[in-house]
């Protein structure tokens, strides 16, 4: 099923290295704070308002956040990142560098919902060289976050290739797979305990990447 596979495309959080909880809080709370500085909520307000959109309307935590705020998506995102650091939660992954050793022979993107020179300060600290990715797409790029199909659409018409020679490599189902499930593409989900009904393949982490294609 995989054997005509040419494009891995890669989420970040999450995906590249382990769900990180102590990570996932502080990112809320730079959801919270970006909320709280363009309506002057109290906290409780804050978190009230947030609940009401996040996976209620919205599957993208940038988007509630963009909407609440006031602001684009792309704006909330650099925002955001002012008040949480990834770097400090992570350190030099061998077992990522060899991954990517041994798909070396694919084309890589990587489509994720952050900004994309935090991305590469991140994939630095991993090990991993941000050359290794043709395009990182994001809200700056395509204006939209995921589940919203048009960084997929970005990077199918970089590629001119058919969607299912593309991958989709992520940890959330509703965000990363379904949009590219949508648009033909194949798809992984990645650090799962339990088979998925949705993804074409399911591992229980990211290293095992490497075995469904080489």
């Amino acid at each position: 099923m995989l054997s005509d596979i040419k494009i891995l495309i890669w989420d970040f959080d999450g995906t590249l290295y382990r769900p990180n909880p102590d990570l996932w809080h502080d990112v809320r709370k730079g959801e919270y704070q970006t909320i709280a500085n363009h309506t002057g909520w109290s906290r409780e307000k804050t978190v009230e308002e947030f609940a009401k959109l996040y996976k209620t309307v919205y599957d993208s935590a940038t988007e509630s956040t963009a909407v609440l705020s006031g602001i684009s998506i792309a704006e909330a995102a650099v925002e955001m990142e002012r008040y949480f650091d990834r770097r400090k939660y992570l350190t030099r992954d061998v077992k990522l560098i060899a991954l990517f050793q041994k798909l070396k022979n694919f084309r890589h993107f990587i489509l994720a919902n952050g900004v994309i020179a935090r991305h590469k300060e991140t994939l630095e600290v991993l090990g991993v060289s941000p050359d290794i990715f043709e395009e990182m797409v994001t809200s700056q790029t395509v204006g939209f976050t995921k589940p919203h199909e048009a960084g997929f659409r970005y990077i199918l018409a970089k590629t001119c290739l058919p969607p299912e020679v593309h991958l989709m490599i992520g940890d959330r189902e509703a965000v990363d797979l379904v949009p590219a499930k949508k648009l033909g593409m194949k798809t992984c989900l990645v650090w799962a305990e339990t088979p998925s009904n949705i993804a074409d393949i399911t591992l229980p982490t990211v290293y095992e990447v490497a075995t469904i294609l080489v």
